[in-house]
């Protein structure tokens, strides 16, 4: 199923809400860290942050984890202006 980006990016929103958790989580995953990481960071088991990936991904209507990072990306629901540099 493709994303229809203009219905993506328009004023009504294309997709159900996502809640702060799924946002949140979506957003670590855009950082690189992993499941664990993102458990660790924001005091959840791994398992909460793996079903509130697999909700946002449903929510998003994206085939995996990283069509949903993107989807969140385009439309503006996770950030992406300033990337981490390299160390």
């Amino acid at each position: 199923m493709k994303t229809d980006t203009k219905r993506a990016i328009g004023r009504a929103p294309a997709f159900p809400l996502l809640t702060e958790r799924e946002i949140r989580c979506l957003q670590l995953v855009a950082e690189g860290k992993r499941s664990d990481e993102a458990a660790n960071e924001l005091g959840l088991s791994r398992e909460d942050v793996n079903e509130a990936l697999i909700n946002a991904q449903e929510k998003l209507e994206a085939s995996n984890l990283m069509h949903a990072v993107s989807i969140a990306m385009l439309i503006g629901v996770i950030d992406h202006s300033d990337p981490p540099q390299p160390k």
